[in-house]
């Protein structure tokens, strides 16, 4: 396949496959996106003359041929077409003529392909973003249901004080929520235009950047376009950053759940559909799905890692060590999008076992609670401590009351509706947010004639 580069010489075939190989497999991803990058940036030639009605016409015919044969899977890179932007370029200008050759007027593959890379990732978010409101109200579900069910709470692995299941679900719900503000800047740095950035340094043609930003979607133009280039790699690595943080929450969740479910503890039981077995111990029923929630983590951590290690030491303006960007962001993503999935699926199926948690409430429990009975009657804090410290297992703990705890965030003041309320106002946000891309990718990809007169 001719490359887009092509001079007079031909690439080494060995060097080829090193440069390209592996890329071609992840580039498969982004053929939609090109499409759109192209479709928005041909609308922008159009709007200042460089391509006529015909021609406009012509082009997105050609683009929505590739999305049907992208569709049916009969789009597909193979060896020697180098990357999807030359893949794109060649079959326009086999199918269309001379006016494929038109196309990549204005642009470089760096802005290109930096292009298609916000919108997946942009797309890719706005699938985790519901995902992550959904567990959310599923952990506020549970924990509305079982408020008042009191299990041990845990300080160094030993017995602290008593907690309820509603609190310890209650936990991970705001626990995301505060994830999305961390989510939700990491979408708003990847939602910048870079196109028109070219190889980084502009070009001497009066293109109308903001349009087409407008016509994908896009928040804002990323001004600089220099900057456009030397924030590959790090807006990426905010982006995975968010992503951990929701993993943290679902990672505890996880080392919380396999706890519980040992026959040491058997607090709650996971319905038998999300456990596996043993090949040589019949008697066993593994939760091993939330081993390998509690792994995924440490992945998006060595993902990091690596996308800061990448976009580190480079010179500004683009360098093709950021080629291997990809694959660490495109993992994150997926892998962050099974995981709140997965984790819904565990919490929806936590079945508690009364008879086992009851057992497990025990009177050490209560002894810092017997300590501040004593202090309301007038004892120092340190004296009550102390007298409590050699008495507390002779105390009864059947005066023991959740509505004693009735400050905000208390066993007896889960602050439930606060979080309800706050979650509703997360979900208008993803609302408006979805219904946008929606509208705009929609429009770019109807067959009516959404382009501009020229100037």
């Amino acid at each position: 396949m001719k490359k887009l580069w092509q001079k007079n010489w031909n690439l080494d075939k060995t060097i080829e496959a090193f440069e390209t190989q592996v890329d071609l497999v992840l580039d498969q991803k982004l053929v939609k996106f090109d499409i759109l990058g192209s479709m928005a940036h041909a609308q922008g030639l159009y709007k200042i003359g460089l391509l006529t009605d015909e021609e406009i016409k012509l082009l997105k015919t050609g683009f929505q041929e590739i999305i049907n044969l992208n569709d049916l899977k009969q789009f597909v890179l193979q060896f020697g077409d180098e990357d999807i932007h030359s893949k794109i370029e060649n079959h326009l200008t086999q199918t269309l003529g001379e006016v494929g050759k038109k196309i990549h007027t204005g642009r470089s593959r760096n802005d290109q392909v930096l292009t298609a890379i916000r919108l997946f990732t942009k797309d890719s978010l706005l699938q985790i973003w519901p995902a992550t409101l959904e567990l959310i109200e599923a952990f506020l579900d549970f924990s509305l249901k079982h408020a008042g069910v009191l299990m041990p709470g845990y300080t160094h692995m030993q017995k602290a004080m008593p907690s309820t299941m509603g609190l310890w679900a209650g936990a991970f719900a705001e626990g995301l929520l505060d994830d999305l503000a961390l989510f939700q800047t990491a979408y708003t740095l990847n939602d910048q235009s870079p196109l028109g950035s070219a190889a980084g340094y502009g070009v001497p043609l009066f293109l109308d950047r903001q349009f087409v930003a407008n016509l994908l979607g896009f928040g804002k133009v990323q001004n600089n376009s220099l900057y456009c280039q030397n924030s590959r790699g790090k807006i990426e690595s905010v982006v995975v950053a968010a992503l951990i943080a929701i993993l943290q929450e679902i990672n505890k969740f996880a080392t919380d759940l396999l706890l519980f479910t040992t026959s040491e503890f058997r607090f709650v039981e996971i319905s038998s559909e999300l456990c596996s077995g043993s090949s040589i111990m019949p008697q066993k029923k593994n939760v091993d799905v939330a081993e390998l929630l509690r792994s995924k983590v440490h992945l998006l951590l060595g993902n990091y890692s690596q996308l800061v290690g990448l976009s580190s030491n480079l010179v500004s303006g683009y360098n093709r060590d950021l080629q291997d960007s990809k694959k660490p962001l495109f993992e994150s993503l997926e892998l962050t999008c099974s995981c709140l999935q997965v984790a819904k699926l565990l919490v929806d199926s936590i079945k508690i076992n009364h008879e086992q948690i009851n057992m497990a409430i025990s009177p050490e429990l209560f002894a810092t609670h017997h300590a501040l009975n004593l202090v309301k009657q007038g004892v120092s804090f340190r004296e009550a401590y102390q007298k409590t410290a050699v008495s507390y297992q002779e105390k009864s703990f059947s005066d023991f009351s959740i509505k004693d705890s009735v400050h905000l965030g208390g066993i007896g003041n889960l602050g439930l509706p606060q979080l309800k309320k706050q979650l509703k106002n997360e979900q208008k946000k993803y609302q408006i947010e979805s219904d946008k891309y929606q509208a705009v990718i929609s429009s770019l990809l109807s067959q009516k004639e959404t382009h501009e007169k020229k100037d």
